[in-house]
């Protein structure tokens, strides 16, 4: 039997939530991804001491994680979960009936009799003129279940395998207290506050290499210059005012290389651009900011060197940039191999 020798790089990634005029997070997706996905990622390869991974945090994600861990972080759906059930208002109810399913049905609440029972109860399609109606149908324990099970069902199973908590609340199904939804979300918080930990521990040990990503997420080519576009799309219509900020772009990869030291004790030897955009002018930037690799799609590379189209062996290895004496290491991923791991794989029995 052949080996195969392939390099996982997960991408980790949340926007920026928070509304700067409120303070409020718009949308509960970090915290809801922090117990589904990003520690038992990593934790898994505790099981598997002698495989190795490599992972990219972007610095956005890692401030939220962080803002949920110390409390200063607050979303609408969080505040609605530990507001009591029987103080809900009608607007509070209307909102719960329609956001608190927000998950993927046929994994996340077809499983869990109580949860579905709930959808059901609701409907499977509704409008908003009739939410205050359909509300009538519903307890104050029934919305104090749904409260939870919103929350609990974001518990990879990992937590339900590991966390007494978690896999008694499972394991109970319904007629929650406001004592277990309270401490349900203080377990998720916590999580919040371990995930980086966790990372840095299989770092240390050798076991993980973490990469990260320019700050704020951002398309680093348009940043420095939306001409740039023109490079990848020669017919496409440019903007009436050029706009070029090179400066920020430069800027974007330094405060992500100072924030990823805080949180793993050292610099980064690799990044993900944002998207996997790249351009010519925007390489040194790297270089300058100390890194030593980046990864992209091998589009970039079939596009850059088309001579290349002929065979996509060439996509399995890595390459050296010299662009005005910048040196930068540069590996392109399989583009489709990484679609089916991220939306077909998933759906095949085991």
């Amino acid at each position: 039997m052949r080996k195969v020798k392939i390099a996982f790089l997960w991408h980790h990634h949340q926007p920026v939530y928070k509304n700067p005029l409120t303070g409020i997070y718009e949308l509960p997706w970090v915290r809801l991804h922090a117990t589904k996905d990003y520690y038992d990622t990593a934790a898994i390869l505790d099981e598997f001491p002698r495989i190795k991974s490599n992972f990219n945090l972007v610095p956005s994600l890692l401030a939220q994680l962080d803002e949920y861990a110390n409390g200063t972080a607050r979303d609408k759906y969080l505040e609605l979960t530990l507001k009591p059930a029987t103080d809900l208002t009608v607007e509070d109810k209307n909102f719960i009936l329609l956001n608190f399913f927000m998950a993927n049905w046929e994994t996340m609440i077809y499983p869990y009799p109580r949860y579905l029972e709930l959808l059901d109860k609701r409907g499977r399609q509704i409008a908003h003129d009739q939410l205050k109606r359909i509300q009538a149908y519903f307890k104050a324990g029934d919305f104090r279940d749904l409260q939870v099970w919103f929350n609990l069902t974001w518990m990879d199973p990992y937590w339900r395998e590991k966390d007494e908590l978690v896999k008694s609340l499972y394991e109970k199904g319904r007629n929650f207290s406001e004592d277990e939804k309270q401490s349900l979300i203080k377990k998720q918080l916590a999580i919040c506050g371990i995930i980086v930990d966790k990372y840095r521990q299989l770092q240390d040990r050798g076991q993980i290499e973490i990469s990260t990503t320019p700050f704020y997420h951002p398309i680093l080519p348009l940043l420095s210059d939306t001409n740039n576009a023109a490079q990848a799309l020669p017919q496409i219509v440019l903007p009436k005012k050029r706009f070029q900020h090179r400066d920020d772009a430069k800027t974007q990869i330094q405060k992500a290389v100072e924030y990823y030291s805080r949180c793993f004790g050292k610099p980064p030897a690799g990044m993900w651009p944002s998207e996997g955009s790249v351009s010519e002018d925007v390489i040194p930037l790297f270089t300058e900011s100390g890194i030593k690799w980046i990864a992209t799609d091998e589009e970039i590379l079939f596009r850059t060197m088309p001579k290349y189209n002929g065979s996509r062996r060439n996509i399995y290895k890595p390459y050296r940039l010299d662009i005005a004496d910048n040196k930068l290491n540069i590996i392109f991923r399989d583009h489709s191999l990484s679609d089916a791991i991220g939306f077909v794989y998933g759906k095949w029995k085991p």
